[in-house]
């Protein structure tokens, strides 16, 4: 049964409508905020008043088209910020965002210490955040919060990580991240899936900030969807939803650290592709890898790739087909029509990507002949993850969300 509401949670939502079609209009009239919204002119009026006083939004200019000169008005970058952490195999990257999406400030930082000592981890991901707020001379107040972009299954409500099995190991299991860097930060902590904090940061900042349904295709430590549906982020009922790389596409083929075997992962992750590079060096298979390059990790891969290393290649080409078919399985399910490619891992293969992922879609999709789906490639780049962590801040502040007004108070 649907629960009711109340006016403060009208309100408060008919203020994040407002909101966020001054972030998207980016210098938008209150009468085209009424248009666009469906709000009365004098709610639209009442709402900007709040928000001008608050130093939310700031009145930029006049704009003269029409019969009637309209003030124009903008985000106000200033006021607010908060901080997002992608944490990965290798290491964390971090991002500052801005109230109205611009990027701030963003980092690296490669892990000094072994991945099972999670103490010394989460000292180095608190210093760190401190270290980009004190370096961005940002008044502590105007930092709304932390999120972070985490790898594998957690609770998003409680902050709770339940161990990436490939990953960090069992000392992570259970534990409550969000509570360890409020204790050390003294900040606001929000955790979520990566991929699923990743699509927030496209809609906050990217290219589907008018976007109803897309789905974010996430390559980091491992593979991950981010949903949106309705305009809404889906979580699912466990807000696990989105783990695309553990769809079983052999069920007889090789086993997953999942407990699965022939998940999409163990064909097309970077571990899969580094591990296939290997056999083929092992079988004497010529290739720019195998002339002293030292260490054969991912980025060595993905480097001989854009050379045009043959083997290299083919491990990316082969790679970027089987998550494509993949994606067609998604979209064939969603009946969506907007496609998002991103991650820290995929960022510098994502042009290989794109056409592989294009070119699926166009020969397989059941609706192919109805309207072509549009496959983007993320504008954060290679901190997606961090940008997007840091959008769950503000996201789950700002952003009006319809499931809010089904709870009764």
């Amino acid at each position: 049964m649907p629960g009711g509401t109340n006016l403060p949670r009208i309100r408060d939502y008919n203020q994040g409508v407002v909101l966020e079609a001054i972030r998207i209009g980016d210098g938008i009239s209150r009468v085209k905020i009424a248009e666009d919204t469906g709000l009365t002119a004098q709610t639209v009026s009442n709402i900007v008043r709040r928000l001008l006083e608050e130093g939310l939004v700031v009145e930029a200019g006049v704009d003269p088209s029409g019969r009637k000169p309209r003030v124009k008005l903008r985000i106000n970058p200033e006021t607010r910020y908060a901080v997002g952490v992608l944490m990965d195999r290798d290491g964390i990257s971090l991002a500052l965002l801005a109230l109205d999406g611009s990027v701030v400030a963003s980092s690296s930082q490669p892990l000094t210490v072994p991945a099972h000592e999670t103490g010394a981890i989460i000292d180095m991901v608190a210093r760190c955040i401190g270290e980009m707020i004190e370096n961005s001379q940002i008044p502590e107040h105007k930092i709304l919060g932390v999120g972070v972009g985490w790898p594998g299954p957690m609770d998003h409500e409680r902050g709770i990580v339940y161990e990436p099995l490939d990953l960090f190991g069992q000392n992570w299991k259970e534990l409550n991240l969000k509570k360890a860097l409020e204790d050390r930060t003294g900040l606001r902590v929000l955790v979520d899936n990566d991929a699923t904090a990743a699509a927030i940061g496209e809609h906050w900042v990217g290219g589907a900030q008018n976007a109803t349904n897309y789905a974010y295709i996430f390559m980091g430590a491992g593979i991950g969807a981010g949903i949106f549906l309705q305009d809404q982020i889906y979580r699912g009922d466990t807000t696990n939803a989105g783990e695309f790389g553990h769809i079983t596409i052999n069920f007889e083929g090789p086993p997953c650290f999942c407990g699965n075997r022939g998940c999409l992962e163990t064909y097309c992750s970077p571990v899969a592709m580094v591990t296939k590079v290997k056999a083929l060096l092992e079988e004497n298979k010529p290739s720019l890898l195998s002339k002293g390059r030292g260490k054969i990790d991912f980025e060595a891969v993905s480097k001989a790739a854009l050379e045009g290393d043959a083997l290299a290649l083919s491990v990316v080409k082969e790679s970027a087909r089987i998550l494509a078919a993949g994606i067609v399985s998604l979209v064939n399910l969603l009946d969506i029509r907007l496609v998002i490619l991103g991650g820290n891992k995929l960022h510098p293969l994502r042009h290989i990507y794109q056409s592989e992922v294009d070119k699926a879609l166009n020969e397989r999709l059941i609706t192919r002949n109805v309207k072509p789906v549009t496959v983007e490639l993320s504008m954060a780049g290679e901190f997606a993850g961090a940008v997007g962590a840091a959008a769950l801040v503000l996201h789950e502040i700002y952003t009006p969300r319809l499931a809010g007004l089904g709870q009764s108070s």
